[in-house]
């Protein structure tokens, strides 16, 4: 009997744990996390490690299948290899982005992104150099990926294929775009 009680409790919470959220709710998220980011088309470029922070929101459109939207603080860039030199970019960005649950608690995501930069420097440790005139003010990106909710915490992963050029190609001739991933995590709060 005391065997049949600790199973019967621990079915329960499994199910309160990996509960779906149900059609026609709307769920907020704030959410932190890292990035590594990096410039395709590049061979003496490297990650910079960064930040990113926001919140998105969630509406349930069926038992499988929500969508997505929100506004992220995102650090991005890259670092020259072999040197302390970084090209700080930072962006707000406004992921779009469709949720297909292949089981409860476990998500594939795909949408569109895109981004306003906010601010572009070089910095060379104890040089620092402003590049807005240099870096595109507006930037595209396609990003994918996974989430894992359990009991309304969120660990999501993913990462953003840059689909517009970073540089002005009349101010800097790389073809450049970005390429970011992205891990954080989240807490969900039920709106209705």
């Amino acid at each position: 009997m005391k065997k049949f009680i600790i199973v019967a409790a621990f079915m329960m919470a499994s199910i309160g744990a990996f509960a779906q959220h149900e059609v026609g709710s709307l769920t907020v998220q704030p959410r932190i996390g890292f990035s590594a980011a990096d410039f395709n088309n590049t061979d003496d470029t490297k990650a910079r490690v960064g930040m990113i922070a926001g919140a998105e929101f969630e509406y349930t459109l069926a038992n499988k299948f929500s969508l997505g939207m929100g506004l992220n603080y995102s650090q991005q860039g890259a670092e020259l290899d072999k040197t302390d030199v970084k090209y700080k970019i930072d962006y707000l960005t406004v992921p779009i982005v469709a949720n297909f649950y292949l089981f409860k608690g476990f998500a594939l995501k795909a949408g569109i992104q895109p981004g306003i930069n906010l601010s572009s420097k070089i910095d060379g440790g104890k040089m620092s150099v402003d590049m807005d005139e240099a870096v595109n003010t507006f930037d595209f990106a396609i990003p994918v990926g996974l989430s894992y909710e359990f009991y309304n915490f969120v660990i999501d992963a993913r990462y953003t294929f840059g689909v517009t050029k970073v540089f002005d190609q009349d101010v800097i001739d790389l073809d450049s775009k970005n390429l970011t991933f992205q891990l954080s995590l989240g807490y969900k709060f039920s709106l209705f």
